[in-house]
């Protein structure tokens, strides 16, 4: 589940159940969107999240090695130094311990949502452009797990902002959900009907190209048989088959 606390739309602290991503007979977004909404964000982070935030408390904390993963050793440290600060020690970090750990980020960097580049009207051509644009435009940043921005992706969190950078919105999931360590984003994205899926034998750039059954990874199509990602340790371009064979087919934002 997700704690969030101090937020626009929480109001206070409060839960949020796990939800699934789930088919809807409601009727179909516009293609494109002129904004994308915001997630509530600001969650209060423990052992059921990942992310960015776990990132910036284990680098603060002087945790190497654990991959963005709120284990044991990260419990043990942050109650460690909540108890030095005379802190409630819970092992959870809200935005008292937040602040505390002077991470030199705002506790709500979570609500971090690409806004699209180009008017809803223009062809699809554009907004593919504007998603590859982002995307290429965040090499170098640092593979974090369950990062979407803004100082780190993994390879389904930069694909999600790059799709709103595009004007794309995809129902039914958030970056809230992303940083669930048993939510599987590409796997949402993948079976998410706002999109369209074509062979592999018929990619184009802009394309979100897939691998494995569990959807373990995936990157935005370049064209060339080139590919951005985000793969440790950072933001980067590569070969289309760095991962051997992709699914046999992708899913396609624009047209």
């Amino acid at each position: 589940m997700l704690v969030l606390t101090g937020g626009p739309a929480t109001a206070g602290t409060g839960v949020v159940e796990a939800m699934t991503v789930e088919a809807t007979s409601a009727a179909a977004p516009p293609p494109f969107v002129a904004s994308v909404p915001r997630p509530p964000g600001c969650i209060v982070v423990g052992p059921t999240i990942v992310g960015v935030k776990v990132y910036l408390i284990q680098k603060a904390l002087g945790i190497v090695g654990h991959h963005e993963i709120y284990d044991r050793t990260t419990v043990t440290a942050v109650k460690a130094f909540q108890r030095s600060h005379r802190l409630v020690a819970d092992g959870l970090v809200g935005p008292k311990t937040w602040k505390a750990l002077r991470t030199g980020q705002d506790f709500c960097l979570d609500r971090y949502t690409a806004q699209p580049t180009v008017a809803p009207a223009a062809a699809p051509a554009a907004h593919v452009a504007a998603m590859i644009a982002y995307a290429k435009g965040r090499a170098g940043l640092p593979y974090i797990w369950g990062g979407a921005g803004p100082i780190g992706y993994d390879c389904s969190g930069l694909a999600l902002q790059s799709l709103y950078a595009g004007g794309r919105l995809l129902p039914g999931f958030t970056t809230d959900d992303h940083v669930r360590g048993d939510f599987n984003t590409a796997a949402a994205i993948y079976a998410s009907t706002a999109l369209t899926h074509v062979p592999l034998s018929k990619r184009r750039p802009g394309d979100l190209v897939f691998w494995g059954k569990d959807f373990h990874h995936m990157a935005i199509y370049l064209g060339g048989d080139r590919i951005v990602e985000a793969v440790r340790p950072s933001v980067h371009t590569a070969s289309l088959w760095s991962h051997g064979d992709p699914l046999p087919t992708v899913a396609r934002p624009a047209g």
